[in-house]
């Protein structure tokens, strides 16, 4: 075979194969997604919003979208990384999401009485 006319870069090893199977990426979701659920559920146990209108549990949709962002295929390095970072604030904001909404509702009120009175 003749390779003086084809260029470096399409001639390959005969061991090399020409399509590398991506890395499995199940895992990293998986755990993130287990983990966020976890922080959620304990977070709005430990709080006061069981008793609250179910509204009150939306901003848990924030870490829940962060977290579902780990379920896109990394392409390069640094997507992974990202992914991962955005799987480890997911988990993080469900943990103190709760305690966030009820401080935001304590401010709200604060403001109101201030500002109404009784």
């Amino acid at each position: 075979m003749n390779h003086m006319n084809t260029p470096s870069s399409a001639v390959r090893p005969p061991h090399t194969p020409a399509h590398t199977p991506a890395q499995p990426w199940l895992l990293v979701p998986a755990l993130f997604t287990a983990l966020t659920l976890v922080a959620g559920g304990l977070s709005y146990a430990a709080s006061d919003l069981p008793r609250s209108p179910l509204w009150f549990s939306l901003p848990y949709l924030l870490p829940l979208g962060l977290t579902a962002l780990t379920w896109r295929r990394p392409r390069t390095p640094a997507q992974r990384t990202n992914r991962i970072v955005a799987g480890s604030i997911g988990a993080t904001l469900a943990l103190v999401c709760a305690k966030a909404v009820e401080a935001v509702l304590i401010g709200v009120g604060l403001a109101l009485w201030l500002t109404y009175g009784d």
